[in-house]
């Protein structure tokens, strides 16, 4: 499954030994401490990426001496560049967080807007809690299975800071169609031994309770544990066969150190 949607990433992102003629640079968020070492730690990232989505010949160079945080990335024709430039700044971070609501079968405890979720805090928010905004489905799924099918509807939840597990944890990642015949697509994963034994742990001590996936700050779905869970589970919902494929590859290649945005582009001389 890895292999086909590698070879089919690449087929649609580039064709083979085709000259550099195009360019962007990028920039970490300047409100990193570290910029030196989240700029290597980025370039590092970005050759992992395009190396995923089979554009090999291209040149990845942090900027400065020593790198004051600026990357610039010159690569050969695609056949999709909004996609490319979105694939390589997308932050990549995964977390499972756990829910602070009251247990099933009572739905999960969510809010219309951030400030009720806010003001339910007391009108601050502790360190140990953090308010998600929640593209919230009808129902929630069960077991194993993370999904986020159903009616949409835009809300916030309260996750506990820390999360369980997050993408440092994870051991690979895969698009896989949903259903039979669907053009719906969903993303398997798996994590490393003590990912997954600090997960099991956790899940058998947290029945009926109330985990979110979160995806770059964004709850994209949320189950409760109905028995415990180790090495493997899914995130589910209304991902395009490209979409899943991206994030799966994205998930596989490593989370960006900080955020990154696009300051120019341009063909090269």
């Amino acid at each position: 499954m890895l292999l086909l949607a590698s070879l089919a990433l690449t087929c649609s992102f580039l064709r083979p030994k085709r000259p550099l003629t195009w360019h962007v640079t990028l920039e970490i968020d300047g409100t990193v401490p570290d910029r030196e070492a989240a700029t290597k730690q980025a370039v590092k990232v970005i050759e992992t990426r395009l190396d995923a989505v089979g554009v090999f010949n291209s040149q990845v160079e942090a900027q400065g001496t020593p790198p004051n945080g600026r990357i610039l990335v010159n690569l050969p024709e695609v056949t999709d560049r909004e996609r490319l430039k979105k694939f390589l700044t997308v932050e990549g971070r995964l977390e499972l967080m756990h829910v602070v609501s009251p247990p099933s079968p009572s739905p999960p405890q969510s809010y219309g807007t951030k400030q009720e979720a806010v003001v339910a805090l007391g009108g601050n928010v502790p360190s140990n809690r953090r308010v998600l905004p929640y593209a919230e489905r009808s129902e929630p799924a069960t077991s194993s299975r993370i999904s986020d099918e159903g009616r949409e509807r835009k809300s916030w939840l309260v996750v506990e800071s820390a999360p369980v597990v997050d993408g440092t944890d994870l051991r690979t990642a895969a698009a896989f169609a949903a259903n039979t015949g669907s053009d719906d697509y969903s993303i398997s994963f798996s994590l490393r031994p003590a990912g997954a034994e600090r997960f099991g742990d956790w899940t058998a001590s947290h029945i009926n309770e109330y985990l979110a996936v979160v995806f770059n700050g964004e709850v994209k779905s949320v189950a409760y544990i109905k028995s415990q869970i180790t090495d493997r589970g899914e995130i589910s919902g209304r991902y395009t066969k490209q979409s899943a494929e991206d994030v799966a590859l994205i998930l596989r290649s490593g989370s960006l150190p900080a955020p990154l945005k696009i300051i120019e582009e341009g063909a090269n001389k």
